[in-house]
């Protein structure tokens, strides 16, 4: 059950370095959501919101090592990060998603990239499908993920477009997990 809250605080650099530090050696997995809400609702769920304008990343934790509900069975030494996004949103097949009004921006998916990128950097966790998966990708192996049948089908960041890639549809976590590399390559913490 999601709990929205009304506000939360923006994520400063100096704040994502402190609360890394303090998970050092306790975190080992980042799951990727979206909220199935409206842009600027913010869920209590995930350690991270991130809005539509990708500058806007909210902290909803007061360290990486609290326990949120954020992905079934998987959330002890976890963090939740989710897009504000897809409220009404239809899976349909995957590549053919309808977000409706709306969508996943092209700025929540860098800020993501950029997050998961500083994220994996501080807490040593590779950027790989084994560590850093979106929740669509965790459902689909515990069983109740698209096709499954399960009343509780999680699809979250099934597909997504590349942007500004080539603009496909591509599964959303190798989208993501494309975009933490290249800022992880680009950018690594000093």
């Amino acid at each position: 059950m999601q709990m929205q809250i009304s506000s939360a605080p923006l994520l400063t650099a100096a704040k994502l370095a402190e609360l890394v530090a303090l998970g050092h050696n306790r975190i080992s997995q980042i799951y990727l959501h979206w909220t199935a809400g409206r842009y600027g609702q913010l869920y209590d769920d995930y350690h991270f919101n991130i809005d539509a304008d990708g500058s806007s990343v909210y902290q909803t934790c007061t360290q990486l090592t609290e326990l949120k509900s954020h992905t079934w069975h998987r959330n002890t030494g976890a963090i939740g990060i989710a897009l504000c996004c897809a409220y009404g949103a239809l899976p349909h097949n995957g590549r053919n998603t309808e977000f409706g009004k709306f969508p996943p921006t092209p700025r929540q998916i860098n800020a993501a990239g950029k997050l998961v990128a500083k994220l994996a950097q501080g807490l040593n966790i590779p950027i790989d499908r084994r560590n850093i998966l979106t929740h669509c990708e965790a459902a689909l192996i515990d069983g109740y993920g698209p096709y499954s049948g399960d009343a509780e089908t999680r699809w979250d960041l099934w597909y997504l477009r590349d942007s500004p890639g080539d603009g496909a549809m591509k599964p959303g976590g190798q989208v993501i997990r494309g975009k933490a590399l290249w800022y992880a390559k680009s950018s690594p913490l000093d």
